[in-house]
C-alpha cells in the first residue's frame, strides 16, 4: 500500500554547528533534498525547538556553549522536542561517546568529513521512520471523517495527559457538544450533505482547541468533546460560548434547525485532575452531558454548566 507521506521537500532539517563552513557545507548538501535551517550554538538550538517543531536535527558534537550531547539529552528531556530524532555530527568517534550517544538518545551519527550521498541517505531514512510513525499514529488515533481525535485517542492518550495535569495540581475543561437536529438535517439534505456539514462543523471545533495539549474529539455520530488541561470553570464556559457562537455565524442552512441554520448545544464542566482520575472518566463526561441535556431542553444553541 503507497502511503501518503509529506515530501521531503517539506521536511524541516535543523544544522547546528558553531563552525560557519560546516553549516555552510551541511546546508549545501542538504537543501536539495530538504528545507534547512541553521542554529549556531547549543543554547540557539535549545531555544528554537521551544517555538519550532523540526522534522530531524544534525547535531555538532562539540560546540563551545552546550556540547552536543548535552543538548540532545535536553532535547529529549522536553515534551515538545523528545521524538525529534538527533544525528550527531562528529569528527571522531570510539566505543565509550557511540555509546554516549545512544544514552542521550540519538538515532544516529555521521563522521566527519562527511559523504553526501552516505549523509543524504541517512537523513531520508530517519525521516521516512519518522513520517511514517506520525501518519500510522494519524491513521490510529483520528477519526478519518472530520480529522479530529477519535475514541482511542480518548481512552489511551488523554488520561495520561490528565495524570499530568494531577501532579501539576491543575484543573481540566471539559465540553460536550452536540449539532441540534441532526436526524433531522440528514433526514433533509441527505447522509452526504450531512458528512459535509460534520467536517465544516468539526473544523470549527478544532479551531477553538488552540493550544497544544489541548484536544477536539469526534465522540460520536454528531457529538464532540473538547478537553481543556489547565482550565478552570470559568476558562471553559468561555471556550464553550466561542465555540457555539463561531458555529453558529458560520450560516450553514439547516432548514429544520434554529432559525435555519446549523447550531450546537453543549454542556461543560472543569474539575481537578486529580479527582478526575479517582471519579474516572466515564463519570467526567456525564458532568458535561447533563447540562448539555438541559442546554437542549432550553431552546438550544447555547451551553450549560
Amino acid at each position: 500500500m503507497q502511503l501518503d507521506l509529506q515530501p521531503y521537500q517539506a521536511c524541516n532539517v535543523l544544522i547546528v554547528d558553531d563552525e560557519t563552513m560546516s553549516r555552510m557545507l551541511l546546508s549545501s548538501v542538504l537543501a536539495p533534498h530538504f528545507h534547512c535551517e541553521t542554529c549556531d550554538s547549543g543554547q540557539a538550538a535549545i531555544d528554537y525547538c521551544q517555538n519550532h517543531s523540526p522534522d530531524i536535527i544534525l547535531l555538532d558534537m562539540n560546540m563551545p556553549d552546550i556540547d552536543g550531547l548535552t543538548v540532545c539529552k535536553k532535547l529529549k528531556s522536553q515534551a515538545h522536542s523528545q521524538n525529534i530524532p538527533v544525528i550527531f555530527v562528529t569528527a571522531s568517534i570510539d566505543a565509550e561517546i557511540e555509546n554516549a550517544c545512544w544514552e542521550v538518545g540519538a538515532s544516529d551519527y555521521v563522521l566527519k568529513p562527511i559523504t553526501a550521498s552516505t549523509l543524504v541517505h541517512r537523513v531520508k531514512n530517519h525521516l521516512q521512520i519518522t513520517l511514517r510513525t506520525a501518519l500510522l499514529e494519524r491513521m490510529t488515533f483520528h477519526d478519518q471523517l472530520t480529522g479530529l481525535y477519535n475514541r482511542m485517542y480518548l481512552n489511551q492518550e488523554i488520561p495520561l495527559m490528565i495524570k499530568q495535569v494531577a501532579r501539576d495540581g491543575d484543573n481540566i475543561g471539559l465540553i460536550m457538544a452536540d449539532i441540534d437536529h441532526f436526524k433531522l438535517y440528514n433526514d433533509h439534505y441527505g447522509h452526504l450533505q450531512g458528512d459535509e456539514c460534520l467536517q465544516r462543523v468539526a473544523s470549527i471545533i478544532k479551531c477553538h482547541a488552540l493550544r497544544p495539549k489541548d484536544a477536539a474529539i469526534r465522540f460520536g455520530g454528531e457529538e464532540f468533546l473538547v478537553i481543556l488541561p489547565y482550565t478552570d470553570k470559568e476558562g471553559t464556559e468561555k471556550v464553550a460560548k466561542d465555540l457555539i457562537a463561531a458555529v453558529f455565524a458560520a450560516d450553514l442552512p439547516h432548514a429544520k434547525g434554529v432559525e435555519g441554520k446549523v447550531s450546537l448545544s453543549a454542556g461543560f464542566t472543569a474539575l481537578p485532575a486529580a479527582e478526575v482520575i479517582d471519579q474516572g472518566m466515564i463519570s467526567f463526561i456525564e458532568h458535561a452531558d447533563v447540562p448539555l441535556y438541559k442546554a437542549k431542553k432550553l431552546g438550544r444553541n447555547r451551553c450549560e454548566g
